[in-house]
């Protein structure tokens, strides 16, 4: 039988804390993972979905949501795992973007 008792007295484990909201997860990623930063330094050109444009607030992809990408409407990636997407979209300010790239060559060159 069960000793609801003991159970609601207190003496039950502590539970597990929730998880941080997205706002909170987003503020723990600044720092990247040093083993991706090897990879980017190696030349792989493989991106985080956490370094995308099309990355919702909600975790959800918006370039799938609009069908740019073959994915269900309703796709959330995991964050941090390097991958090579159509949808990918750099954010503003990336250094490795195209127009970065382009702009840095051209005030280079002048």
């Amino acid at each position: 039988m069960i000793d609801w008792g003991a159970m609601l007295a207190g003496d039950a484990p502590p539970m597990e804390q929730p998880a941080p909201p997205m706002a909170e997860q987003t503020k723990e990623e600044e720092s990247p993972n040093p083993s991706i930063v090897a990879r980017e330094a190696e030349g792989d050109n493989r991106r985080r979905c956490a370094e995308c444009g099309n990355l919702g607030e909600r975790g959800v992809c918006l370039a799938a949501r609009r069908g740019e990408i073959k994915a269900s409407r309703h796709y959330m990636p995991l964050r941090d795992i390097l991958r090579r997407c159509e949808g990918f979209a750099a954010l503003q300010g990336d250094p490795r973007s195209v127009t970065c790239l382009t702009a840095s060559i051209l005030n280079s060159s002048a």
